[in-house]
């Protein structure tokens, strides 16, 4: 397993009974760099860097935290 310096990419959970603009401001506040807001679906994905994970996870309204994963089709070359 390698570990990469520098921001991750990240999908924040919301509880329903917040409000996402609120949580939205305090998570940039802590380090966040927004990159989509899913209001219906209740997350946000950006990007931070991995030490502002911790503090990612303390915000009112955060039920979760985790990295994304990259995807992508192998390469076909033979």
């Amino acid at each position: 397993m390698t570990h990469r310096s520098g921001p991750r990419r990240v999908i924040v959970s919301i509880a329903e009974d917040r409000d996402p603009g609120e949580v939205v401001a305090a998570l940039r506040a802590e380090g966040l760099v927004v990159d989509e807001v899913q209001s219906s679906l209740g997350t946000v994905t950006g990007a931070a860097e991995p030490g502002a994970v911790s503090a990612l996870r303390r915000v009112p309204g955060v039920l979760d935290v985790e990295y994304a994963r990259d995807v992508g089709i192998p390469d076909s070359e033979p």
